[in-house]
C-alpha cells in the first residue's frame, strides 16, 4: 500500500509513543486529521451532539445561565469552548441566552482550535458576536470568571497504554517492521506509572492520559484565579479499569489505527474516574449524559419543540449515547452548584 505523507514522516522518525503519534496523525500543521477538513455530520466520520439536535446546546446554555447567575452575573466572564466543531453548539447557547438580560453583553467568547477549516466555520456560525480564537487554553487571560466547555474533546487528547509485564511496566510505542508500521513496547517511566490506579493486573493493558491531566490543570489555572466551572461531556467510563480502547474512525467506520493515518479520526475513551481524582478543585460526582440532560429538562423541551423521537432517544437513550457518553463539572467559587448532578 502507497504511504501518505504523514505515515512516511512517522516512518521515518519512530519509534515513538502512542501519545507522539495520535499528536502527529491529528494536528500535524500540514497533514493532521482536524487541521483540513470537517470531519462532522453524514458526509464525515462522526457526528456530534449538538449536529443532532438544538436541544442539547439548549440545556447547555440553560446551564450556563445558571452558573452564571450563581456567580452574581458578573459583568464580564469568559466563556469558553475547547474543540467547538463547527460552531453550533455555542451558536445555540447564544441564541437561548440572548433573552436573559446582560448575559450575551458579558460573555467573552473564546475558541480553542486546531483546525483552520473550523475556525471559518465557527467564525460564520457566531456571526454578530466577538470571537477570540486561540491555540492554547493556556494563552486566556485569568483576569475573568471563566466557564469552559469541552464536548468531545477530551478523547481527542492523547493517551499512552501501558501493561506490568514480567520485566516492569512497559508502555506501548509505534515503530517499523517491513516498512510498515507496526506497535511494540518499550521501557515506561515512572512519571506514566505513577498515572496508574493504585491496583492493577499484570499482562493487562492500561490507559493513562497526562496530556488531559495537563490540560484539566491549566483549566484549573483559571477557575482558581477567578472562579467559574469547567463541563466535559464525552464517551468514557466512571470507574478506571483496564482495556484497549484506542480506535480509529472513518466515514462512520472503524479502522485501522495504524492505517492512512492523517485521513481517520484516532481517539480513546475517557478515564473521568482519573481526571476526578487528580483535580485541584471541586468536582462533581460522573453523570451519563442520558441523566444529566433529563434533569436538565430534555422531555420537556422535546415536548415544547415537538423534537423527534428518533433524536431524543439518540441523546439520553441507553443503547445509544445516554450511558456511553458521561458528564462531569469542575469548580471553583462559592456558592456554586453545578445542576444536572
Amino acid at each position: 500500500m502507497q504511504q501518505n505523507n504523514l505515515e512516511q514522516l512517522i516512518l521515518s522518525s519512530s519509534p515513538m509513543t502512542l501519545g507522539e503519534f495520535t499528536t502527529l496523525a491529528l494536528i500535524h500543521p500540514e497533514y493532521g486529521y482536524y487541521i483540513n477538513r470537517d470531519p462532522l455530520g453524514v458526509a464525515g466520520d462522526f457526528t456530534t451532539a449538538p449536529e443532532i439536535s438544538q436541544m442539547f446546546g439548549e440545556l447547555i446554555g440553560a446551564w450556563i445561565v445558571d452558573i452564571w447567575m450563581q456567580m452574581g452575573k458578573p459583568a464580564s466572564f469568559n466563556l469558553i469552548e475547547a474543540g467547538a466543531g463547527r460552531g453550533t453548539l455555542m451558536a445555540d447557547i447564544m441564541r437561548v441566552c440572548k433573552g436573559v438580560h446582560g448575559f450575551n453583553d458579558a460573555a467573552q467568547i473564546h475558541f480553542i482550535e486546531a483546525s483552520r477549516l473550523l475556525k471559518d466555520k465557527q467564525h460564520a456560525a457566531l456571526k454578530g458576536h466577538n470571537v477570540i480564537w486561540h491555540d492554547a487554553i493556556a494563552d486566556i487571560s485569568v483576569d475573568n470568571p471563566c466557564i469552559i466547555l469541552g464536548n468531545e474533546f477530551l478523547d481527542a487528547l492523547p493517551i499512552e497504554q501501558l501493561r506490568r509485564s514480567a520485566s516492569g511496566w512497559q508502555k506501548r510505542v509505534i515503530t517499523v517492521d517491513n516498512d510498515k508500521l507496526v506497535f511494540d513496547w518499550a521501557i515506561a517511566e515512572n512519571e506514566l506509572v505513577k498515572l496508574l490506579p493504585s491496583k492493577t493486573v499484570s499482562n493487562e493493558i492500561y490507559e493513562v492520559a497526562p496530556a488531559r491531566k495537563g490540560f484539566i490543570n491549566e483549566c484549573e489555572v483559571l477557575l482558581k484565579a477567578n472562579g467559574g466551572v469547567a463541563l466535559f461531556v464525552d464517551y468514557g467510563y466512571d470507574r478506571s479499569h483496564y482495556g484497549d480502547t484506542l480506535q480509529a474512525v472513518k466515514a462512520h467506520e472503524f479502522v485501522d489505527v495504524l492505517e492512512d493515518v492523517g485521513n481517520c479520526d484516532v481517539t480513546s475513551h475517557v478515564d473521568f474516574d482519573a481526571l476526578s481524582r487528580h483535580s485541584n478543585v471541586s468536582v462533581t460526582r460522573i453523570a451519563t449524559q442520558g441523566s444529566f440532560l433529563k434533569s436538565l429538562g430534555i422531555n420537556h423541551r422535546a415536548k415544547a419543540i415537538n423534537a423527534s423521537n428518533a433524536d431524543l432517544n439518540r441523546l439520553v437513550g441507553a443503547d445509544q449515547m445516554g450511558e456511553l457518553f458521561k458528564v462531569i463539572c469542575f469548580y471553583h467559587g462559592d456558592n456554586l452548584t453545578p445542576a444536572g448532578f
